[in-house]
């Protein structure tokens, strides 16, 4: 008995700490930019108190769960063409199992195209989650997740006079991770962001996020009443200022299910060679 509650318990740790926590979509992130290479930085700080159980009420308190993350991306745009590798650096702890994992992440590279409508910017992504992170299968705790991703995104731009819109709707297929035989579940994200052109150089608006998965397999094997999924609320605060574009973004998981429950915070650089 003893035996099988340290498995379960590993593999309880291995399913939540393998999971992308909140994320949402940015002020122009669909946008169809001035053609040229752009150089930009994530830097956030994701902070999760406890877990909750499939009827999204608390698993695990104290759970004291943080992630620390600097994300470097390039994005190159050619006519409708977008190309783009992001590098991420990061650190996650446990204070529940007092376990830590940093180093490299998980390299993300891809590309788009964006669609010929005049009325909105419509931009198609596809991009694979490379198993590049640090990773030890002993840990209950890592920062990368030994298994590939491969994302499919529709971005959505639309600009009235003084009001914005930006959304996104992705489906991640989450392959095998081959040492544990874990595969973490299929997500669908959807993300939506208004702005308001405060200032010539200024806009602000409130950000919605939801992601909902299909259940994990555990060696092929459905986990029953395994599905996560969370609802996040906050906003987005932009400035531009020569030569690099700033944004500020906080989420809060209003409700989660099957995962950690917590706060979102980041700051965004653009800069254009």
């Amino acid at each position: 008995m003893i035996r099988l509650a340290v498995i379960i318990s590993t593999i309880t740790a291995f399913l939540f700490f393998t999971i992308d926590q909140s994320s949402a979509v940015n002020f122009y992130d669909g946008y169809r930019a001035v053609e040229g290479l752009y150089f930009l930085t994530y830097s956030s700080v994701y902070c999760g108190d406890k877990t909750t159980n499939d009827e999204g009420k608390t698993a695990i308190k104290n759970y004291e769960y943080h992630k620390i993350e600097e994300i470097f991306r390039l994005s190159y745009y050619k006519k409708s063409w977008v190309l783009t590798a992001l590098v991420p650096l990061g650190y996650v702890h446990s204070g529940f199992y007092d376990v830590s994992s940093y180093g490299l992440g998980d390299i993300i590279t891809g590309g788009g195209y964006f669609l010929p409508f005049n009325e909105f910017d419509v931009l198609p992504m596809f991009t694979i989650k490379l198993p590049t992170g640090e990773y030890d299968s002993r840990k209950s705790v890592n920062y990368g997740s030994n298994q590939y991703d491969i994302r499919t995104t529709l971005f959505i731009y639309k600009a009235i006079d003084k009001l914005s819109f930006d959304g996104a709707i992705q489906y991640r297929l989450r392959l095998e991770n081959p040492d544990t035989k874990v595969s973490p579940g299929d997500e669908l994200r959807l993300e939506s962001l208004l702005g308001w052109q405060l200032s010539k150089t200024c806009k602000a608006g409130p950000s919605l996020s939801w992601m909902k998965s299909s259940n994990r397999k555990l060696d092929g094997i459905k986990v029953a009443d395994s599905r996560r999924e969370t609802f996040s609320v906050g906003g987005d605060i932009y400035f531009r200022l020569k030569p690099f574009s700033l944004t500020f973004t906080y989420l809060h998981d209003v409700y989660a299910k099957n995962t950690i429950q917590g706060d979102f915070f980041q700051i965004k650089t653009c800069y254009k060679f």
